[in-house]
């Protein structure tokens, strides 16, 4: 639950909801339709998945085992 919670908190992703909603209302008052929704969900879901594994690769690097080590992935 706590996972839930922490990830409820996100800047990113409420951002990501408010443009999602946003969308929703777009289309519901006939000012899009469904290719242009389509599309504008796939940026902004797209663009929050690659901010999310920026901000983690950022936080925790990137771990490349050692040549000869035993966590080396053959």
């Amino acid at each position: 639950m706590s996972v839930l919670k922490t990830q409820l908190q996100s800047k990113k992703l409420m951002f990501a909801v408010i443009l999602f909603l946003a969308s929703i209302v777009f289309v519901a008052t006939g000012q899009a339709d469904f290719s242009q929704w389509a599309e504008f969900v796939k940026w902004v879901f797209g663009i929050y998945a690659a901010g999310n594994v920026g901000e983690h690769v950022s936080n925790k690097g990137i771990n490349i085992p050692a040549p000869g080590s035993e966590e080396e992935i053959v």
